[in-house]
């Protein structure tokens, strides 16, 4: 009896954390232990591993984070939380440990795995070469590399984090930001006015909006702790257990718009902007809709929704920003996305309505080629189930990113507002009848010249003249289009499409 006496008394001490619980309160966060409530289902609390790290050194209970499995939602989960009240919840040998021990039975166990982090980074105080070490803290990125693509690695960030704990949520799949409270950079902005000379606060540096909007680093602002706990849960709906477990089902429910009205959403004329998020709306499940990178490269829409119930990743170029065209920024956006769906198993829906790729000398040095090649790289190999809608513009390599007919779509569908062409009718006819243009003097006989010139070029890419030409398989029309696409998924779910056989390829998405 004493000595469960004794066993009990200490894991009641640890389960108190550290002394910084003042810090915590200053800062409006949650103690860890009550953070990790709002995940776990409340009749099956997690289970912890590790409890008793530095057991003997009272200063640091449980090494400063908590690991463990939980039941979210009735499914199982892995877990680490950092403890802010043990040390800043900097990383230390044994809580190094810990989070290496808890991947490795993710990677084994084949469960996703969700980061909790409240981290100031590694401890100076425990320097050397520890962290090289092969069984180190720095090989937590190595089993972040090999969890990727096994299993769901989803990164939860509740303050400031540097170095070492800022890479754990860009080697994840999803990082969610608690805004007013979460950061991440390289190195903190002391350490940068240091190595520098530049004075910058942590919300410049690299704060939730900073990483939403500029870097793309932040796939979700939370609100509140509260609100990344749902975000995460949500997101955990539209993903498997692992690459090789079936998706998760809901019931079917009816979409938030009438698809009737389809047909009026998309304006007549080929450049007007039109918001396809009423697209959309038109076409999932009511309220299905969960979108990823919102406030990044707002050209490209790309989130989880579910169609008759059955999770799909939409790709979808958004007319309202930039025209749709295609930037380098929303080039690694839709190859991100893209390359996730596929690696686990998430079929794809591509909704193309683009001019396509920027140009000029802003983004050829942004990397306009490179990253737009990822981009078509993603799409190319992607081998789930994939279908290609044609809602309007498709001109030059726009539609090779958005996996057009050349691309092995399962299906390239077009709806009669669809114009497949080298380059919109105003850009050709300049690039093709320039001299016999210019040679016009009068104004008026000029514009009916130019007139006349982009009808015979439109007659061109007619979209009944492409579909007597197969150039797409189908011309839909648009009322029908949910129910075509949930028919041809359920036609493709037994797709067996395997890549030629190599090693890898040798382009990074």
């Amino acid at each position: 009896m004493e000595r469960e006496r004794k066993v009990l008394a200490e894991r009641e001490r640890i389960h108190k954390g550290g002394k910084s619980h003042d810090k915590l309160e200053k800062a409006g966060k949650r103690f860890v232990r009550d953070r990790l409530k709002l995940y776990f289902d409340e009749e099956k609390p997690f289970y912890e591993t590790g409890l008793f790290a530095q057991v003997l050194n009272e200063k640091l209970p449980a090494d400063g984070v908590v690991t463990g499995t939980g039941k979210m939602d009735d499914r199982i989960v892995y877990f680490m939380a950092s403890d802010f009240t043990v040390k800043a919840g900097s990383m230390g040998k044994y809580h190094s440990e810990k989070v290496l021990r808890i991947q490795e039975a993710a990677i084994r166990g084949k469960r996703p795995i969700v980061y909790m982090i409240d981290s100031s980074g590694g401890r100076i105080d425990e320097a050397g070469g520890y962290h090289v070490e092969k069984y180190s803290g720095g090989k937590i990125f190595y089993n972040h590399s090999i969890l990727s693509g096994r299993v769901p690695q989803i990164a939860v960030l509740y303050g400031p984090c540097f170095a070492g704990t800022a890479y754990m949520p860009v080697f994840s799949d999803f990082t969610i930001m608690v805004d007013k409270m979460a950061g991440m950079a390289i190195a903190s902005p002391r350490m940068v006015q240091m190595a520098t000379t530049q004075k910058v606060d942590i919300e410049e540096l690299g704060g939730s909006h900073m990483h939403a909007t500029k870097s793309g680093s932040a796939d979700f602002v939370a609100e509140s702790e509260e609100h990344a706990a749902e975000i995460v849960k949500k997101l955990m709906t539209y993903l498997p257990d692992h690459f090789d477990a079936e998706l998760p089902e809901f019931p079917a429910a009816d979409p938030k718009l009438d698809p009737k009205d389809i047909d009026n959403l998309i304006p007549q004329e080929p450049n007007r902007a039109y918001d396809v998020h009423k697209l959309i709306d038109s076409i999932v499940d009511a309220d299905s809709f969960l979108e990823v990178k919102k406030d990044y490269a707002k050209e490209l829409v790309t989130g989880f929704a579910r169609l008759n119930g059955k999770t799909v990743g939409i790709v979808a170029n958004q007319p309202m920003h930039k025209g749709g065209a295609i930037f380098p920024e929303s080039s690694d956006k839709g190859a991100k996305f893209v390359w996730t769906c596929d690696a686990y198993n998430i079929p794809l829906l591509y909704l193309c309505d683009t001019p396509g790729f920027m140009v000029g000398t802003k983004v050829e040095q942004e990397g306009i080629l490179r990253k737009g090649r990822n981009f078509i790289f993603a799409s190319s190999c992607a081998n789930v189930p994939k279908l290609c809608v044609i809602v309007r513009k498709a001109y030059g390599a726009g539609i090779y990113a958005m996996a057009g007919p050349a691309y092995e779509p399962d299906t390239t569908m077009a709806l009669p507002s669809a114009e497949i062409a080298i380059m919109g009718p105003e850009a050709a006819i300049n690039a093709v009848y320039y001299n016999k243009i210019q040679a016009v003097e009068d104004p008026k006989e000029r514009a009916e010249l130019v007139k006349k010139l982009q009808e015979e070029y439109r007659e061109g890419y007619d979209i009944f003249k492409l579909s007597g030409e197969l150039v797409v398989d189908d011309l839909i029309v648009p009322s029908d289009l949910r129910e075509e696409l949930i028919s041809r998924y359920e036609t493709f779910e037994n797709k067996d499409f395997k890549l030629p056989e190599r090693k890898h390829s040798t382009m990074l998405s």
